[in-house]
This record gives structure tokens, sequence and C-alpha cells, in this order.
């Protein structure tokens, strides 16, 4: 069902795109740790850090990443197929 899609005759499964997205969480996390500064800024009442900010919308994507890829498998399992294992 939600299992794979063929790209250039080649199958992707959730379990694929689910690593890939996580390297490049942690990559865009790593670029972002070396490159912004740790300067304050105020958003309301509140001083967040600037690179505590954008890991944490970074930790929230992959987190919601992770949300589907275990939705996907669970449909999956309930709907009677064997879930692809790579």
């Amino acid at each position: 069902m939600h299992q794979s899609q063929v790209v250039d005759g080649k199958a992707v499964t959730i379990k694929k795109k689910f690593v890939l997205a996580l390297v490049a969480y942690a990559v865009l996390g790593i670029l972002a740790w070396t490159t912004l500064s740790d300067e304050p800024i105020q958003i309301l009442n509140a001083n967040i850090r600037l690179r505590t900010g954008t890991l944490l919308i970074l930790g929230l994507f992959a987190f919601r990443a992770g949300l589907y890829y275990w939705r996907t498998r669970i449909e999956d399992e309930r709907a009677g197929s064997k879930p692809i294992e790579d």
C-alpha cells in the first residue's frame, strides 16, 4: 500500500525515505550549529537563542517524520501486508 514507490526503476521504501530524512535533518542541524551565532533573540517576552530555536524546529520536523513512518507501518500491518525491510 504505502510501502514503496518506483523511482528510475528502483523501489524506494518508506524505511529508506525515513532514514534519508533523518540524515538530512542531522546535516541541517550540524550546519545550523556551526554557522549560526548563539545570540539571544526576543520572541514575545522570552529570550531564545538562535541555535537552540533552529535545532528545536528541526527536531520537531524529525519527530513528525518519525510519526509518519510509524503510522504507515501500523496501517500496513493492519491492512495485512507484511512490511518490507531493507
